[in-house]
């Protein structure tokens, strides 16, 4: 459990009465001797809570303090008879209120629903992928996205895509089950390579399942090396067909290396715009958009490069006034400029641009 320094007598108080800002509250915790804070209070509320309205049926398995806030903490609590679900809300002892109102039944109540709801969809996720052969690793925390290992290649990527599509349907499928509003336009799966799952950080085993499966070190061990993220679109038929021979296929990378990306293929694309614009120069960052792969391929990617036929005349950076359509290798050389579009921003400057 984590510490939070607390002042007794009527209640808790503020550390310090020191200036806005998170300097301000650090200075305040040091000049009153506080070093730490402590989740007792609310954790001791959280269990009379859940005795109360859930005897027997819950138990409190970890908290945290709200930092930058000086009140309040967020307890998680496991179901006995669903070791996926984890109740999460915020419990504030000392005003007696409970995720930001005072109505604590309310709230507990509401987050024991909330919870059976995300196991429930947590389970479909994974009963649909691990039945299908490809276990889940991790999930973003809304429990849209899964991560599955696979090995994307030119020669394995339309098995690839075919198979996860496949698994992708059973998920569906299962959503659909669970009522009409649950089926997305389009799903979303995450490939990381495979051994990936062997080095992954753990959350504790005691942790309810989607805890442990949307863990912060996990979910950010999986993001910290490029990775494939293929995009299914479900069609609105009866049978909310998953569409994997349409699947949209798109490299995210760590942020260094989308940077080093951006540099190349404005390098890149330079010389074959300034064949049509001599003094074109571009805007820069065109690697920090969307770049999608070429159907069938992860050897070539495309994505607009923003240019200015000229650069500014007041000095200032280029806002992009044209398009280039491009093409690249995943490392943004070899750049392939297909069309050059002009009328890109509607009449308040807004960027218009059509899908790749």
């Amino acid at each position: 459990m984590g510490r939070r320094c607390t002042a007794r007598g009527s209640g808790r108080r503020r550390a310090g009465r020191v200036g806005g800002g998170l300097a301000a509250l650090l200075a305040g915790l040091l000049v009153t001797g506080c070093a730490a804070f402590d989740t007792d209070d609310d954790v001791r509320r959280a269990r009379e809570l859940a005795a109360e309205l859930y005897p027997g049926e819950l138990e409190v398995v970890d908290a945290r303090i709200l930092f930058p806030e000086t009140t309040g903490s967020e307890v998680t609590l496991s179901v006995e008879d669903d070791p996926d679900a984890a109740v999460r809300f915020r419990v504030d002892a000392g005003k007696d209120r409970c995720d930001g109102g005072p109505d604590c039944t309310d709230a507990l109540r509401e987050a024991v629903d909330r919870a059976r709801r995300e196991a429930r969809d947590l389970r479909a996720m994974r009963e649909a992928f691990d039945g299908c052969g490809h276990p889940v690793l991790a999930a973003d925390e809304k429990l849209t996205a899964p991560w599955i290992e696979a090995r994307v290649s030119d020669g394995t990527l339309d098995e690839v895509l075919a198979r996860a599509g496949a698994c992708a349907q059973r998920w569906v499928t299962a959503r659909a089950e669970q009522g009409p509003k649950e089926v997305p336009g389009w799903v979303t799966v995450n490939f990381a390579a495979p051994g990936t799952a062997e080095d992954l950080p753990a959350a504790k085993k005691r942790l309810p399942t989607v805890l442990r499966l949307t863990h912060g070190p996990r979910l950010a061990a999986l993001a910290g090396k490029a990775y494939y993220v293929a995009a299914y679109p479900v069609g609105e038929d009866a049978g909310h067909t998953v569409d994997a021979a349409s699947a949209r296929l798109r490299i995210v990378s760590p942020l260094e290396e989308r940077q080093a990306f951006s540099r190349r293929i404005d390098a890149s694309v330079l010389p074959a715009l300034r064949a049509t614009y001599p003094e074109a120069v571009t805007s820069g960052g065109a690697g920090m958009g969307v770049w999608r792969l070429e159907p069938g391929t992860v050897r070539r990617m495309r994505g607009y490069v923003l240019f200015c036929e000229r650069p500014p005349a007041d000095g200032e950076r280029c806002p992009g006034d044209l398009a280039a359509l491009v093409t690249s290798d995943p490392r943004g050389g070899d750049a392939e400029v297909v069309d050059v579009l002009t009328d890109i921003r509607d009449e308040r400057g807004v960027l218009r641009l059509p899908p790749q």
